[in-house]
Formats: C-alpha cells, structure tokens, sequence
C-alpha cells in the first residue's frame, strides 16, 4: 500500500473514531482491511434492570414520546430516526403503557427524551492515525459517552426529570477491550445501550409513583 492511500485510511480511521456510536446506529460497515476489526464493549457502571424488575401498573395510560437524538449536542436527525425503534420497543414490552404515541399520534402524557452522545476519549483522530500506519497492528480503544435527560408530564401532576449516563467502549485494530467485559455481538451494542437507559428511567418512574 502505497503513502498516500495509508493518509486516506488514517482520515477513514479519524472519522470513523469521531462517529464510530453514530455508524453502529445508522447500520453502516466499515471495511478497512483483513487485519482490522472493531469491537464494542458496554461499560457496566449503569445499573443493570431488567424487564422482570418492572412492578405491574394497575391503571395504565398512553404516553406520547418526543426523541431527540444529538451528537455533541447538536441534533442528530438520522440517528434519532434510527434510536426511535429502541425506544419504542422498550416501552411497549415494559407493559407499563396502555400504548405509545409517536407524533401526529397524540396522547394526554407526554415523555420528552434527550440523548446526547459524545466523545469521551481525547484526540480520537491521532489514535486512528496511529492504527492506520501501522494497518491495524497497534490498535487502539474509544469511548463514547451518553447522557439521557428525561422529563415525564403528566395534567395536574409535578414534571418528573430524571438523568442517566452511560458510555461504550470501541476498539479498533489490535487493541485489547475493558478488563472483563466481552464484546457484544455485531448491530447490539448501541441497543443495549439505550435499552439499558431506558429501563433504569422507566423503573425509577415506577417505583417513585410517578407513572399513576
């Protein structure tokens, strides 16, 4: 491989670093070459609930759910179309809901969700250019951070805001993971993490009464 075409993959590689949680999202591939590969791993900090955690609601109501998705907090359109599904099929299999709206479909409780994503590792591109002079044989990981802010209104009732961080780490080239933790399988990372939000946020509206 000649000079120039190793500069063209350390540019690849530097976007990919500043975007690598967006393209998971997004469903893209990144084919860099035969001694390459990313992996995901998702920290283990955010408290782990499940589906079974959630205490049944005698009196469910429809919610309507506002999303926006952003990437440095800005908004980010196409990932937020992407993120939507996760957020929807989360709360319908939670069974905490009498059905979930999603604009022009309206509903007398509303549920507004932020979720920034940002770079929590420092200088992402000279990592990536590094990895890509020497074709993947120094590897290097990122983290990505995630901040979700929710507020839950309901008529005649206080907002409830609550506030979740989460983050995911990524490796490219030759690099070893977080010690511990394995990676998860191909298209599942950025679904565990919004999924693994969105059950803490609905079980805390659960058990502070705030869902009647």
């Amino acid at each position: 491989m000649s000079f120039r075409s190793a500069i063209t993959k350390n540019r690849q590689l530097g976007r990919i670093y500043s975007q690598i949680s967006i393209l998971l999202i997004l469903g893209s591939s990144v084919l860099l070459s035969g001694c390459m590969s990313v992996k995901q791993y998702v920290d283990p900090k955010l408290p782990k609930v499940s589906y079974a955690d959630l205490k049944p609601v005698a009196d469910k109501q429809a919610v309507q759910v506002f999303l926006e998705y952003q990437t440095n907090g800005s908004t980010n359109a196409k990932a937020t179309e992407a993120v939507r599904p996760i957020i929807v099929d989360t709360m319908n299999k939670s069974g905490l809901f009498d059905g979930v709206k999603i604009s022009p479909e309206t509903a007398d409780r509303k549920l507004y969700i932020t979720i920034n994503n940002f770079p929590v590792t420092k200088d992402a591109s000279s990592k990536g250019f590094v990895t890509g002079l020497t074709f993947g044989l120094a590897g290097s990981m990122v983290t990505d951070g995630f901040l979700m802010n929710v507020s839950y209104v309901v008529p005649g009732q206080p907002e409830a805001k609550h506030s979740y961080k989460h983050a995911l780490h990524s490796t490219i080239g030759n690099a070893d993971g977080p010690p511990g933790l394995e990676p998860v399988p191909k298209g599942q990372a950025i679904k565990q993490v919004v999924e693994g939000l969105m059950l803490n946020m609905l079980n805390d509206l659960d058990r502070a009464g705030e869902l009647k």
